[in-house]
């Protein structure tokens, strides 16, 4: 009987040599340490796995405790599938970034209070574990946190602009609301009416399409009257009786007082002041200089502004003896049956209530004192005078007088006439402050620049465009709605500003006398005020752009004041 031989069992590889084959020698253990593939195995003596070969067979048995009565299970491992156990790559204390920072175990309570161990690891969408047990993130979970940061960055940035562009649209309408004249509907606080109970919308506001400014007229209700010229005949004291039931949004304006030192301006009080409110029962009142662009001015007034005028053609044809007022159509222009040139004319203006029918837009008179009986703290008027430098208005006038008007001899030379034959001495000053005779002093030259900055808007012959833009805006004057007509009234006033159009320009060529020549010396020498005047007025014209000037010659003056400032 043959001895039994001794079981055999199968050599178990205890890891590789350095040449990278399996060490079935090695005393290294086999004990390995994976991130979530780690199962607790126990023995009698420690708690680390063993492998066991039974009876020759090729299974491998795993035992492991799984409750506390003693019992043991095995779970059979398939050897024939099973790859040679890998030696784990990660050392002890080894700290990657790619290996799982912990284990992850859950520890249950069973029914009999024993202990099981399992993997707790749910993360296989962005784990991954190698063959050896080593868990690392996968790549796409790391894009995928990248791109959720990244998202979230964006969206706070889109926030934060929507914002700022929601608060810089605020900003901007509520700039456009504060320009557009609406401080009192913004506030609350309707106008003060007698009633108590109108708001600011009541207001009468003229928008100047050329300047895109508004300013409230202060009364409630449309004048009636004269820019239409329709119904104008036998309409005086209904007109009237209009104007004197307007209701006043702002205080009714009050008698003006003056101190002693400046009672010349008395027989004036009822010019209006620059300053005042441009109010609908007043009435514009063009100061005439002759010789200083007043037919220019008055072919804007009628030909395109469509305005009503009065002055000598008005009674043209028998009309200046007319029981009544009316408005007349001639040479395609507006103009009631009145003269205000003459002294006469404005009498029989102010006795048939000429400024209370609110017929006439504009009065025309060079006779400035005189027309003040025409208005009265009700009706008051706002003037305004184009000026001409003295020597080429004097120049001007003598060949008006040689050409045209006939009064002056053909053999009277240029020089003989500023000698005091036929000339006109600081016509200006004299008919502002109401100094017909006599030597005029500094005082009067002083209380002519009062006047002239009190009660007048300013204009020049040589900036005739920009002048007349300042009278309309002064005045309250509007372009036609229609843009047709609109930009047809435009052209009318620049070709009449115009050198070539206008209407004061003769068929006759004439020369300005020269500085240094007899004939300048002369007419500087009765002129001397008047040039005064003239240059102190070009200042008042400057500070008047503030307030009546054109967008294009405010940005002009600034730019001035810029390089000017630059210079110093």
């Amino acid at each position: 009987m043959m001895a039994s031989s001794p079981m055999l069992r199968p050599r178990i590889a205890k890891g590789k040599n350095k040449k990278g084959e399996y060490d079935y020698n090695s005393p290294k253990k086999s004990n390995h340490r994976g991130g979530n593939n780690n199962n607790n195995s126990n023995n009698n003596n420690s708690n680390n796995s063993r492998n066991h070969q039974r009876n020759g067979n090729s299974n491998n048995h795993h035992r492991s405790k799984s409750n506390g009565n003693g019992s043991v299970s095995d779970h059979s491992l398939d050897s024939s599938s099973a790859a040679p156990p890998a030696l784990s790559m990660r050392k002890k204390n080894s700290k990657r970034p790619w290996f799982s920072s912990s284990s992850s175990f859950s520890k249950t309570n069973n029914n009999s209070n024993g202990r099981s161990y399992h993997n707790a690891n749910t993360n296989a969408a962005t784990t991954r574990t190698s063959p050896s047990g080593v868990q690392y993130r996968s790549a796409t979970s790391t894009a995928r946190a990248l791109e959720e940061l990244k998202r979230k960055k964006l969206e706070a940035q889109e926030k934060r602009r929507a914002v700022f562009i929601l608060g810089a649209l605020f900003v901007v309408a509520v700039g456009v609301h504060f320009a557009g004249g609406s401080w009192t509907a913004l506030l609350g606080i309707g106008g003060a009416g007698a009633g108590g109970g109108s708001d600011a919308s009541g207001l009468r506001g003229s928008r100047d399409k050329v300047y895109g400014d508004t300013k409230d007229l202060g009364y409630g209700g449309e004048r009636s009257g004269a820019a239409s010229g329709g119904g104008a005949s036998g309409s005086s004291g209904s007109n009237a009786a209009a104007a004197d039931e307007y209701e006043y949004k702002i205080p009714p304006p009050v008698e003006k007082e003056y101190d002693a030192e400046h009672e010349f301006l008395l027989p004036l009080k009822h010019f209006a002041d620059v300053s005042d409110t441009n109010r609908p029962s007043d009435t514009s009142y063009f100061f005439h200089v002759p010789r200083a662009g007043g037919a220019t001015v008055k072919a804007v007034i009628g030909k395109c502004l469509k305005l009503v005028q009065s002055s000598e053609v008005g009674v043209r044809d028998g009309h200046g003896s007319d029981p009544q007022l009316s408005v007349l159509d001639v040479f395609e222009s507006k103009y009631v049956n009145v003269d205000t040139t003459t002294i006469p004319g404005i009498q029989r203006a102010v006795d048939l209530g000429l400024a209370e029918s609110a017929l006439a837009d504009v009065v025309v008179s060079s006779y400035l004192h005189e027309s003040a009986a025409l208005f009265d703290l009700k009706h008051q008027g706002r003037a305004f005078i184009v000026l001409r430098d003295p020597i080429e208005r004097a120049t001007s006038m003598y060949w008006h007088r040689i050409k045209e008007v006939g009064d002056l001899d053909t053999s009277v030379t240029i020089e003989d006439y500023a000698q005091g034959n036929g000339i006109e001495n600081n016509w200006m000053c004299r008919f502002l402050t109401n100094r017909m005779t006599g030597e005029l002093t500094k005082d009067d030259l002083e209380q002519a620049k009062t006047i002239l900055k009190e009660k007048f808007l300013v204009g020049f012959l040589d900036d005739l465009e920009e002048s007349m833009y300042r009278v309309m805006k002064y005045n309250g004057w509007e372009f036609s709605e229609d843009e047709t007509e609109q930009m047809q009234e435009e052209d009318c006033i620049r070709d009449l500003a115009s050198e070539e159009g206008g209407s004061n320009k003769g068929d006759y060529e004439y020369e300005i006398p020269k500085r240094g020549s007899q004939a300048h010396a002369l007419i500087s020498w009765q002129t001397q005020f008047d040039a005064k005047l003239v240059t102190y007025a070009k200042d008042l014209f400057i500070s008047q752009t503030k307030e009546w000037g054109t967008k294009e010659r405010k940005k002009m003056l600034k730019k001035e004041k810029k390089k000017k400032a630059g210079g110093r």
